[in-house]
This record gives C-alpha cells, sequence and structure tokens, in this order.
C-alpha cells in the first residue's frame, strides 16, 4: 500500500466526517441565535429541534446493528453524504417547524452513517491493510467541522439572512463531498473472517452493557455543550457576538486532540485515558457554571473540545477492535445509549432554561450525569477484567 493511497483515505474519510457530522449536525449550532433572532423561536423549540436530530441518529445507529452485508453498508453510507447536504440546504426553503423536525431527523441519518458506517468501514480498512487500528485522524473531521462551521458562521452572518444561511452550509458539504466519493475505497474488499460474535458470552456482554452506560452519561455532557454552548455564550452580555469564537475554539481543540488521545493511551493505558477525559469534561461543564467570564468560557471550550471527542475516539475505537469482524455493531451498541442521551438532555435542558430564564440548574444536572459516568466507567473496567480472566480470547 503506497502511503499517497493511504493519505487518500483518510482524507476521504476525515472530509465525510466534516460532511456528515460536522456540517449535518453542527451548523445548527451557530445557527441558533440567527433563528432566534429573525423566528423568535423559543429555548424549547431550540431544544427539540436538536432532540429530533438525535432520534434521527439514534435511529440510524439501531438500524446499523441490524446490517451485516458489507455492500448495503458501503451503499448506506454513500446515501449518507448524499442526505447531508440536501438536508441541510431544504433547512432554508421553509419556516414549518414540522418540515424542521423532519429535516433534522433526516440529517441524524446521515450522521450515522458518518460516525458509525465511516468508523467501521475505516477500522475494517486499516485493519485489512496492516494500518494501525486508531481512529484518532477520523474523528477529528468533527474538530474540523466544528472549526468549519464557526468561521463561515461569523462570515455569513451578517451578509445573508438565516434561510440563506442554511443553504451557504448547504453548498459548502456538496463541495466536499466531492473529494471525499472520489477518495474512498472499495470498501467492499475490506471484509473480514468472523472470529465470534457481539454478544457471545455473559461477561462479554455485561461488559458492553455497562460501557452503554457509562457512554450515555458521556453523552448527556457532551451533547448539553454541543447543542447550547453558542446560545449561552450569546446569553452573557460580555460575551454577545462572541459565540462563533468560543464555538471556534472548541473546533480547535478537538481536531488534533484525538491524535493526542490516541498516543497517551498507548503509552499510559485506554483506560486512564478515558477517566482523565471524563473528568476534564466534567470540569469543562463547572467552568460554565462558576465563572461566565471571557477567559473562562474560552478555556472551558477548550476542555470541552479536548475532552469529549476523546471520549468518542477512545470508546468506539476499543470496541471496534474488539471486534473486528463486524465493528459497526459495538459501535452501534454503544451509540445508541449515547444517542439517547442526546435525544433526552437538550430537551430537559432547554424546558430548565425556559423555566428558570438561564442554564444553570440543566448544567448543574449535566455535571451530576458525568460524574456518574466516571463511577460506571470504572464497574466497566472491572467487568472487562473479570471477562479477560474467564475468556482471555474474546474480551480485549
Amino acid at each position: 500500500m503506497k502511503p499517497i493511497e493511504t493519505i487518500k483515505v483518510l482524507v476521504a474519510s476525515v472530509v465525510a466526517v466534516v460532511v456528515m457530522v460536522g456540517i449535518a449536525r453542527f451548523s445548527y449550532t451557530p445557527m441558533i441565535p440567527e433563528m432566534v433572532a429573525a423566528l423568535g423561536l423559543s429555548k424549547s423549540v431550540v431544544g427539540m429541534l436538536a432532540t429530533v436530530n438525535y432520534a434521527g441518529y439514534l435511529t440510524g445507529a439501531v438500524l446499523i446493528t441490524r446490517i451485516s452485508d458489507l455492500g448495503l453498508k458501503v451503499r448506506l453510507y454513500q446515501l449518507g453524504l448524499v442526505v447531508a447536504v440536501v438536508s441541510t440546504v431544504l433547512m432554508g426553503y421553509t419556516t414549518n417547524v414540522w418540515l424542521w423536525f423532519i429535516l433534522r431527523f433526516i440529517s441524524g441519518l446521515s450522521t450515522s452513517a458518518g460516525m458509525l458506517l465511516g468508523a467501521g468501514l475505516l477500522m475494517s480498512w486499516l485493519i485489512k491493510n496492516n494500518q494501525k487500528s486508531e481512529l484518532g485522524v477520523f474523528f477529528s473531521g468533527i474538530g474540523l467541522g466544528i472549526v468549519l462551521t464557526a468561521v463561515t458562521a461569523e462570515l455569513i452572518k451578517d451578509p445573508f439572512t438565516w434561510d440563506q444561511q442554511w443553504v451557504i452550509y448547504g453548498l459548502v458539504a456538496l463541495a466536499l463531498l466531492i473529494p471525499a466519493w472520489r477518495w474512498m475505497p472499495d470498501y467492499r474488499a475490506c471484509a473480514l473472517p468472523k472470529t465470534g460474535t457481539t454478544d457471545g458470552g455473559d461477561e462479554r456482554s455485561r461488559f458492553i452493557r455497562i460501557l452503554q452506560l457509562a457512554y450515555f452519561c458521556a453523552g448527556v455532557g457532551y451533547v448539553v455543550t454541543a447543542t447550547f454552548l453558542v446560545a449561552i455564550a450569546e446569553s452573557m452580555p460580555e460575551l454577545q457576538g462572541q459565540g462563533w469564537l468560543v464555538w471556534l475554539i472548541a473546533g480547535l481543540s478537538a481536531t488534533p486532540a484525538c491524535w493526542l488521545w490516541d498516543v497517551f493511551s498507548r503509552r499510559w493505558g485506554q483506560w486512564l485515558a478515558l477517566y482523565l477525559a471524563y473528568t476534564l469534561n466534567s470540569v469543562s461543564i463547572l467552568m460554565l457554571i462558576v465563572n461566565t467570564s471571557l477567559a473562562s468560557v474560552m478555556v472551558s471550550s477548550v476542555i470541552y473540545g479536548v475532552s469529549f471527542i476523546g471520549i468518542v475516539s477512545m470508546m468506539l475505537a476499543m470496541v471496534g477492535r474488539a471486534f473486528p469482524e463486524n465493528p459497526s455493531r459495538p459501535m452501534s451498541r454503544l451509540t445508541f445509549s449515547y444517542g439517547i442521551a442526546q435525544m433526552v438532555a437538550p430537551a430537559v435542558v432547554g424546558y430548565l432554561a425556559d423555566l428558570e430564564g438561564n442554564y444553570t440548574n440543566g448544567l448543574w444536572l449535566t455535571l451530576v450525569v458525568m460524574a456518574l459516568g466516571v463511577i460506571v466507567l470504572h464497574l466497566a473496567r472491572r467487568a472487562q477484567a473479570r471477562g479477560s480472566e474467564r475468556k482471555p480470547a474474546e474480551v480485549t
């Protein structure tokens, strides 16, 4: 395998993440203040639009657990690229809330294709071609997507109306779709022999279930900030007009963090790395509660970007390596829990914000859930250790 071919595959994968996750999902975050100002949307509607997006993501995750045919996975992955572009553009062509709900749901389906099918297909390709089975580079596309949406938001917010802004995001996604499609390898040739099943063994199943609960907690910690960070910043008098910059800082921090977490995990172990990532995510939430200065919010966004991307990258890579014959399936099981959190948490926090006029209690609730996540993560580690003692060949 020539180095240039490997680079093309990695670039195609990263760009696809930018399209299906960065734009299809994250363009909504800087668009919240624009749509609220232009259309007077309530915080509850803002939260519900995020919720239906994650409902689509969750639905996609469930469907992926049912798919074992590699050819079908590839076709759905390609369809996800197209859907990401179309669902983004069409957001600017209606003011009907129910149509928005449908479009955000469809967008969520494309995000699940980008995150789960994309990660699983790339993992299979890496293993098949004797490359390091790490997904840090792949998940850097999330950070790049945040950076892209933040910069684009600042460039287009004054010259263009909210509906035109949605169309511009879609056109950017369309331009990026070209290299993502052209440099995509033939994933159908990457099928690996089956070595077991995702559910084999009581200890193995118990480990996955506990890990799902830990990932649910991480999903709450991730989604509340992802959905409301810009709105929280813009609600502070001293930060008005700086929301895009806060979002940009989060993306810039997340982009190299995936690779750094891979390095840290190799040196110090994946569990210590996950403990640290969960703790840092909790610290980023606490900082939004106790100090609303520009410096504090900026530091919080840095810590948030570094930590959430590390959790996602390390968790999914860990289960992908454990089940190389069908990595998308265990990744989808974890994402099912993550998706539930992403579906419920924005609606709850949005409701509390409407009720109380601020995000404080919603952030405290998020912090408690993340603290619980650290405890559950430790239980998952113990379950894996017991499984290794009994069936060392099955759980890695």
